[in-house]
């Protein structure tokens, strides 16, 4: 038996809706396909999920709460470190995320390919999303000005930077291998050091 064979039908549901909306995406996966994933018949899937747009919008958040936990560990686990050592954990700690199989790819079309029915919602909750991570940049950037570390970058400058290299880190990780993703990770990390440190 599989881990996700061991557990109740609502988690089981979700895991393999995970599962086949990473792979499929939105438009591509079926409840027939969730339903005969997990072993039940489709009419019983009403009875753990109210609608495939609710099981969807139920799954963006409970990836983007894994995130933040990711997220929120990673600068509470390197608070007293110095600018670069918290900023370069924290791209090491989210590359982590991204390379969890299906969360790492359901999180990343969610962002790139948000299905129509669902956009603006999505929306919404990327906004919030993104908010509350600038808010965290900000904290970093101002103990980078702190550690006298900048010359010439301006706040914003530098959360584009950031935001910038965590794009393109995601989009390698479905290219490479997780040894030449690391290794790509390492060269990415030291020109965005150089370049933001001046």
């Amino acid at each position: 038996m599989t881990d996700v064979e061991t557990l109740p039908t609502p988690a089981r549901i979700r895991a393999v809706a995970l599962d086949l909306f990473a792979r499929q995406g939105y438009e591509g996966t079926t409840l027939a396909q969730i339903a005969a994933a997990v072993g039940i018949r489709k009419p019983s899937l009403y009875n753990h999920i109210d609608s495939k747009q609710a099981l969807f919008l139920a799954l963006v958040d409970t990836v983007e709460n894994t995130f933040f936990t990711v997220h929120d560990a990673s600068l509470s686990a390197h608070v007293d470190e110095g600018i670069e050592k918290r900023l370069r954990a924290l791209v090491q700690d989210l590359s982590g995320f991204i390379f969890t199989a299906a969360q790492g790819a359901f999180y990343k079309r969610c962002l790139l390919f948000p299905p129509e029915p669902l956009a603006a919602e999505i929306r919404a909750i990327n906004a919030r999303s993104e908010a509350r991570i600038d808010a965290d940049l900000r904290t970093l950037f101002e103990q980078g000005v702190r550690e006298q570390c900048w010359r010439d970058l301006d706040e914003r400058t530098f959360v584009d930077a950031f935001y910038c290299l965590m794009d393109g880190l995601y989009s390698e990780r479905f290219i490479y291998s997780r040894a030449e993703y690391e290794r790509r990770l390492g060269s990415a990390w030291r020109v965005f050091w150089v370049g933001i440190s001046g």
